[in-house]
Parts: structure tokens; C-alpha cells; sequence
């Protein structure tokens, strides 16, 4: 019944979203497995045909131009990654990395890895990032950004906690990386998941842009660099399908209800 609900409130925001994707798109993934590749290459080729250029949050945020932008971006810390960086190189694509940095296969205990992938669902190849490997990620172009040090729910934390999850995850990914890490993206994506103080202190200890996971068209007007709205690219849906969900403005809801229309 929940589905069918949710899949009624999709549909009739398609019903008023306009015909054609708007001209600056954020969308994101979490994994990148062996089995996915096709489709992603698929969809990636598809925007460099209408003619969408591949953009970093920052540039995504900021910039002042009429040119059509790709703001591609991954969640959470996955080898998959890694292991797809040639795809990736393949389909020109530069994307933002979200990492959770408590969960390196390098300085994380087994038991601590499967209980990670156990709290954000994951039902793949449970195996994360080494840290030479994170270094190779920004190495190739790619940013990499911070989605705290072990995905909780930040909404649920007192604030003397926020700095072991998010200023201790942006410090880490700094060490490793050797680069300036000015990027965030908050657990689990919906507005019940962060708070306007979050936002101010996350401001405060250098991220010039935080991500959410709430889809929303971006037509024209002014894009909020600390809440930058994005689609969710599923796997299990088809191209056409994924094309439409980017289509959907779906701010109003989410402010309402703290949720994203497309599930």
C-alpha cells in the first residue's frame, strides 16, 4: 500500500514537470558494481549526447553559466568504486565521493565493516575502500568528500558529537588525501536527518557545499551550495524512467514531509 501511495505522489509530479531535463542535474549513486557498469555507462553516455557537461559540486553550485551541468556524485564507501575508475574514465565522467571514513578495510575491524553495510542496508559486495585506494580516487580527478566518520543519524546526535562524526571524517579524508576536503553530504539524505544548526556548524569548519538527497530541478535560479539537491539514479528502474525522476521538483514535498517523492 506504501508503494502504491508513493508511486501515486510520483506520478503526479510528473504529471506537472515540464517535458525536458532541466539544464543543471545532480543525481547520485551509492555502489558501483561489476554488474551495474552497463547501465551506468549507458546513462553517462546519454548526457554527454545532450550535451551535459561533468561538474564537481563546487563548479555545480557556483558557477554563472547557460551551459548544461552534470553533477554526478557516490554515498557512503564502497571498493566498487575503485574497482570502476576505468568506467568511469571510459564515459569522461569526474565525480564527488562522499566517504564514510571510519570504515577503511585498512584500520577497520571485520566485525565493525559488516555492521556498517548492516546499518545502511547494503546487501552487495560488502568490502570498502583501503585508504591507497581513496588516495587513488582523488588522484585520477575525482573529489572526495565527507558523509561523516560512521553514518549516523546526525539529527539524533547531541552537538558534542558532531565534531567526532563530521570534523573528525573531514580531517581524516584530508590526511589521506593530501587535498583541502570541502565537500559534505549528510546520512540517509532527508530533511528529518539534518537541522539548520548542523548546517551552521558544518559552515563553520570549512564545507563550502553539503548535498542532500532530495530531488529537485534546477530550471534556473539560485542553487543553494548548503543544500544541493539531488536524484537519486535506481538501478532497478529503467533509463526513461530515471531520465523522468530527474524531471521532478521535489522540494515541496520533502519540506513537508521530510521525504523524497521518488522513494
Amino acid at each position: 500500500m506504501k508503494a502504491q501511495v508513493l508511486e501515486l505522489l510520483r506520478r503526479s509530479h510528473v504529471a506537472v514537470a515540464g517535458d525536458t531535463l532541466p539544464s543543471r542535474i545532480a543525481v547520485y549513486f551509492h555502489t558501483l558494481e561489476k554488474a551495474d557498469r552497463p547501465a551506468f555507462s549507458a546513462a553517462m553516455k546519454t548526457f554527454a549526447t545532450l550535451g551535459y557537461r561533468f561538474v564537481d559540486g563546487r563548479t555545480y553550485a557556483f558557477s554563472a553559466t547557460d551551459e548544461k551541468l552534470l553533477f554526478v556524485s557516490f554515498d557512503d564507501n564502497y571498493r566498487s568504486w575503485y574497482e570502476s575508475l576505468d568506467a568511469l574514465a571510459a564515459c569522461g565522467v569526474t565525480a564527488t565521493f562522499y566517504v564514510n571514513s571510519g570504515v577503511l578495510r585498512d584500520a577497520c575491524p571485520p566485525a565493525d565493516m559488516d555492521g556498517y553495510f548492516d546499518r545502511i542496508h547494503h546487501s552487495g559486495e560488502r568490502v570498502t575502500l583501503s585508504g591507497p585506494e581513496l588516495y587513488e580516487l582523488a588522484e585520477r580527478g575525482h573529489t572526495i568528500g565527507s558523509h561523516t566518520h560512521s553514518h549516523p543519524v546526525l539529527s539524533a546526535l547531541p552537538p558534542e558529537r558532531w565534531p567526532d562524526e563530521i570534523l573528525r571524517s573531514k580531517q581524516t579524508l584530508e590526511e589521506l588525501t593530501g587535498r583541502a576536503v570541502q565537500d559534505f553530504s549528510f546520512p540517509f539524505g532527508m530533511r528529518r536527518h539534518f537541522s539548520s544548526a548542523l548546517r551552521t556548524y558544518c559552515a563553520s569548519i570549512g564545507f563550502r557545499t553539503i548535498a542532500t538527497g532530495l530531488p529537485a530541478q534546477h530550471r534556473a535560479g539560485f542553487i543553494d551550495p548548503l543544500a544541493l539537491h539531488r536524484t537519486e539514479w535506481k538501478f532497478d528502474l529503467s533509463l526513461a524512467d530515471n531520465l523522468t525522476n530527474l524531471r521532478i521538483d521535489g522540494r515541496l514535498y520533502g519540506w513537508l514531509f521530510g521525504r523524497s517523492v521518488i522513494g
